[in-house]
């Protein structure tokens, strides 16, 4: 059975300059998103997950561990939640992994509990407790 229209959403957790975890998220008019994108016909939802995060962000994908997978309701859609962390000495600051003039920006938990509340995250996410 094919399901027509289904998403997949990731964040990234990043250490920034105080070594605080930051998340990425999309910046929207009323806030923020979690990064998403459709799965593709014969790919599994990580594989386009880590294709998306691949043209998104500049980042060595070896780097990046999959901390959590969880599911997320959002407008009555089920949505699997893939957070990872990305651990990477060599990087001054988050900001350094994004292309200039991205759509995507670094925040901290606290600044995103909008975005928490609108997706509906089953559980209790781990991420959080990072």
């Amino acid at each position: 059975m094919i399901i027509e229209d289904h998403h997949v959403a990731c964040t990234v957790l990043v250490k920034d300059e105080e070594g605080r975890y930051v998340f990425l998220v999309k910046r929207k008019e009323e806030g923020f998103s979690f990064l998403a994108t459709e799965v593709e016909h014969r790919k599994t939802g990580l594989a386009c997950v880590l294709n998306r995060l691949k043209e998104m962000i500049k980042m060595d994908i070896e780097k990046l561990e999959l901390n959590e997978l969880t599911n997320a309701v959002v407008d009555n859609k089920s949505i699997p939640l893939f957070v990872f962390i990305y651990e990477n000495n060599a990087l001054d600051t988050p900001n350094d992994l994004l292309p200039k003039d991205s759509e995507l920006s670094w925040v901290h938990s606290e600044n995103i509990i909008n975005t928490l509340e609108q997706w509906k995250i089953s559980g209790v996410p781990q991420f959080l407790l990072i």
